[in-house]
């Protein structure tokens, strides 16, 4: 999530203000695609079986697909009534969801939704239809998997989970925590979230601070949230089967294992996502600077 331009700033100063010197340890960066003008501050990433990247837009209610052979980008889905674009996930091959909602210098409650981006069929052109929109949404940013039929959602205003039917819209609120309240200057908190191993992973965004919290088969929670740092401003995350979570922080991307130990991987200064990719060795980057970005899992 990057707010407004100002915000955008400040979060850029932060990066490099915070950031650690590339090593050897780091991988080599390689930057795949460029977006300029409008739409720019990408904010969702998925990559199809094919290699073709789905990405959103933090100031756009759109999905676009980066052909990265050819180096061109092409809009493939509008979100009606929206400004706003966020997270991304598979939830069936080559069925994707998406949040979308209007934000344009502030946020309008009740706007948002879950939307669904169907290439299923093979054509060029996906199908896009509406799953839901939801009166009760505050501010809806991080999605992930949860079942075949069903994604979790974090809402940034009200710190709450709502898990949604892609094939029915029916939703419902499957998680209330204090760790994912708003905290800090902006009135936002719980962003990224990845369901991976029985657990949530997310990020509260201005609490600079990243968790893990256990969930039972209907997404409820089954104990308090693990703390696993609270030292870095972070967006969203790609999470293993082995547990290791990717995270697109203030100071590059994260590598978490499983017992928590962090480490920089890659210096990606504006990240707001990250995904794997078909061949599950290259991990994807989202950056609200416009940069579609990629480089290998660590050994």
């Amino acid at each position: 999530m990057r707010i407004d331009t100002t915000v955008s700033s400040l979060l850029s100063l932060f990066a490099i203000a915070t950031a650690t010197p590339l090593d050897k340890r780091q991988s080599t960066v390689t930057q795949v695609y460029k977006f300029t003008g409008s739409p720019l501050k990408a904010e969702g990433i998925a990559v199809r079986s094919n290699g073709q990247i789905l990405v959103s837009f933090f100031d756009k209610g759109e999905a676009w697909l980066v052909d990265p052979p050819t180096k061109k980008a092409t809009k493939v889905a509008t979100f009606t009534d929206t400004t706003c674009s966020a997270a991304i996930a598979e939830v069936a091959p080559d069925v994707f969801a998406v949040v979308a909602g209007k934000y344009s210098n502030s946020n309008t409650p009740g706007s948002w939704g879950v939307w669904k981006v169907d290439f299923s069929d093979g054509g060029a052109t996906p199908k896009t239809t509406l799953v839901k929109k939801v009166p009760e949404s505050g501010m809806w940013n991080g999605l992930t998997a949860f079942k075949n039929d069903t994604v979790l959602v974090g809402d940034a205003t009200k710190g709450a989970v709502f898990k949604v039917n892609v094939n029915t819209g029916e939703y419902s609120v499957a998680i209330e925590d204090s760790t994912m309240k708003p905290s800090g200057g902006m009135p936002m908190g719980i962003d990224g979230i990845r369901y991976a191993n029985g657990s949530i992973y997310y990020t509260n965004i201005f609490a600079n601070k990243f968790y893990k919290l256990a969930v039972d088969a209907d997404g409820k929670k089954t104990g308090s949230p693990t703390q696993i740092w609270g030292n870095q401003m972070a967006d969203d995350m790609y999470v293993s089967p082995e547990g290791v979570a990717y995270v697109a922080a203030s100071s590059g991307i994260q590598r978490v294992t499983a017992d928590g130990k962090v480490s920089t991987v890659a210096s990606v200064r504006s990240g707001t996502a990250v995904t794997l990719g078909p061949d599950k060795s290259t991990l994807f980057v989202a950056g609200s600077d416009g940069a579609i970005s990629s480089f290998k899992v660590p050994t």
